[in-house]
């Protein structure tokens, strides 16, 4: 964001299609170690089906950050669906790991289950913030273009989601390491 004020148009565009990235790199960042524990105990093929998956989109995501209309308004939609997408396909293995280990009933399900959730609503409100526009949408100008406008809102939201995850991440590393693996079913 420091050099999205860049004087030349271009030079502002790269740097806002970085910006782009480095979300994608944090979407990628939840879904490894997410994706690896939750199935540690099962076979390979769906751990590798999931992340060789989520790698794929978000290699896909890189190629078209990189196009140069990308970052422009005329796309903003397509930005939107795009990181909806794939932050909602995570969906898909959590489903797969919660009927995996038994149920919502499960101990292991109970634990991370609601972290997951926990994940999701965080991510949510930071998406609600980014598309509304709110609180500047209604208080134009002013204070909120310096404190409280929906982009830091949004920033502070991202971040604590980031850490709210790693620190499920760091717990289920921890869990998959002291429990032995139960059979489970495909």
């Amino acid at each position: 964001h420091l050099f999205c004020c860049h004087h030349s148009e271009k030079t502002s565009q790269q740097w806002l299609a970085l910006d782009y990235a480095g979300v994608s790199v944090g979407m990628l960042g939840c879904y490894v170690p997410g994706v690896f524990y939750a199935f540690y105990c099962a076979e390979q093929y769906w751990r590798q089906v999931y992340l060789i998956t989520v790698l794929a989109m978000i290699f896909v995501m890189f190629l078209t950050q990189i196009h140069p209309h990308y970052a422009s308004q005329h796309c903003h939609k397509l930005r939107i669906l795009l990181f909806c997408f794939i932050a909602a396909y995570g969906l898909i293995p959590t489903i797969h790991w919660i009927f995996q280990n038994g149920g919502i009933g499960e101990p292991v399900v109970k634990v991370f289950a609601p972290r997951v959730g926990v994940m999701y609503l965080l991510a949510s409100l930071a998406f609600l913030f980014y598309y509304s526009k709110v609180p500047e949408r209604y208080f134009p100008g002013g204070y909120l273009n310096y404190f409280g406008c929906s982009h830091q809102w949004w920033h502070f939201l991202v971040v604590l989601m980031f850490y709210w995850w790693h620190q499920t991440a760091v717990h289920i590393m921890h869990y998959r390491h002291e429990q032995p693996c139960l059979k489970v079913t495909e």
